[in-house]
């Protein structure tokens, strides 16, 4: 009896797993959705709320297993995972607008470049460009929306920038 058991349990198992398994691109959607809920929050001028989405995603980064990716996927996250858990790590250790402004500024640009080369995107994406971010230097960030939502200026200028390039979904 005892053997039936484990037998079902082991069965059970392996009918489970296949249909929770993520491939590769669900995986990389993963932290391109959690980038966006940084990215929206920034927007509302909220640090804290900016903090947690940003452990969300330092989560996604961290915790990504790499034998679910494909060869060039792989490729791909090891030229941009420490880039991007750099830049995590910051925005969820502070609270600060001004200081979490600044690592968004350089994980968007991480970002974009491996949506650029892994195309897992499932909607258009929206690079944008604001001119007055970065103490007027300009910065980047990518949208899921091709309305303008600044996540550098938020309520003082909500709309201030442009669309400078399209990641067409795959």
């Amino acid at each position: 009896m005892k053997k039936i058991i484990i037998a079902v349990a082991i069965m059970a198992t392996a009918i489970v797993q296949p249909s929770n398994a993520q491939s590769g691109n669900q995986l990389l959607n993963n932290v391109l959705n959690a980038y966006l809920g940084v990215k929206n929050t920034l927007v509302k001028d909220n640090g804290d709320s900016v903090r947690a989405a940003a452990k969300i995603l330092y989560n996604a980064i961290d915790q990504m297993p790499m034998d679910k990716l494909s060869a060039t996927q792989h490729n791909v996250w090891m030229q941009y995972n420490e880039k991007l858990s750099y830049d995590a790590s910051h925005l969820k250790e502070t609270n600060d607008i001004d200081h979490q402004r600044e690592h968004f500024a350089n994980l968007s640009q991480n970002m974009y470049k491996m949506l650029q080369a892994v195309k897992i995107n499932t909607v258009d994406l929206y690079y944008q460009y604001c001119p007055m971010a970065n103490d007027s230097k300009g910065a980047y960030w990518v949208s899921e929306k091709l309305t303008i939502a600044n996540p550098y200026l938020g309520a003082k200028m909500p709309a201030c920038g442009s669309t400078k390039d399209t990641i067409k979904k795959q």
